[in-house]
């Protein structure tokens, strides 16, 4: 999900046919305050926005209760069914920057399945290429060797490396992937390979 700025005004309204669910304009999806009935009590529940994840189609998703169910529902559609007209009742959303994280309202339209296919392949193709690079150092944990690549996509196909273990070596989540350690080039990299080089016993810097 985008990160929403102080200049962005969001608007919030009830998800048609389900109480007690709202979506907002930005893309976000919250309940509402609401007391809960047994026999033995009346519990009160603060309502609260709900976590998203991304699906393995790389569209952002929520579990949110109806009928006394928890259904996984994909945010672009209830952002869709929230704020823009269907009066031709068309069976999908498209994301109009290709970006299926971007669940802005003004980012979405209804579309046919063909429409869907046709402007993701020509536009899908050119927004990814013309999206910004972030370069990559990566160091061989053996020979510790250093080198930099323009991007993970680019140190992913050079090095064998499956893109998303990259990712994770960058964001801490792994300490390496298939014998590399890998952090983004953003101004301070050459310090930090310089450390983690100091720190597995390296000396000096090569960078290829």
């Amino acid at each position: 999900m985008k990160k929403i700025t102080n200049n962005e005004k969001e608007i919030w309204k009830t998800l048609p046919g389900v109480a007690g669910i709202e979506v907002s304009t930005l893309g976000r999806v919250r309940t509402l305050d609401r007391l809960e009935s047994s026999e033995e009590r009346t519990q009160f529940t603060k309502g609260r926005v709900l976590k998203q994840h991304k699906n393995n189609r790389g569209y952002l998703s929520v579990r949110i209760p109806i009928d006394g169910k928890r259904a996984t529902k994909t945010v672009h559609r209830l952002v869709a069914q929230t704020f823009i007209k269907n009066t031709d009742n068309l069976p999908e959303v498209n994301h109009k920057d290709c970006d299926r994280t971007n669940n802005n309202v003004d980012n979405l339209e209804w579309c046919t399945h063909q429409e869907n296919i046709a402007y993701r392949d020509k536009l899908g193709h050119t927004a990814r290429n013309n999206a910004p690079k972030s370069p990559v150092y990566a160091i061989d944990l053996v020979t510790l060797e250093v080198s930099r690549y323009q991007s993970q996509s680019e140190a992913s196909r050079k090095l064998g490396v499956f893109q998303q273990n990259i990712s994770k070596v960058i964001k801490g989540k792994q300490n390496h992937a298939r014998g590399y350690w890998f952090v983004n080039d953003d101004g301070h990299a050459v310090d930090v390979v310089k450390s983690k080089l100091h720190d597995i016993g390296g000396v000096g810097l090569k960078i290829k």
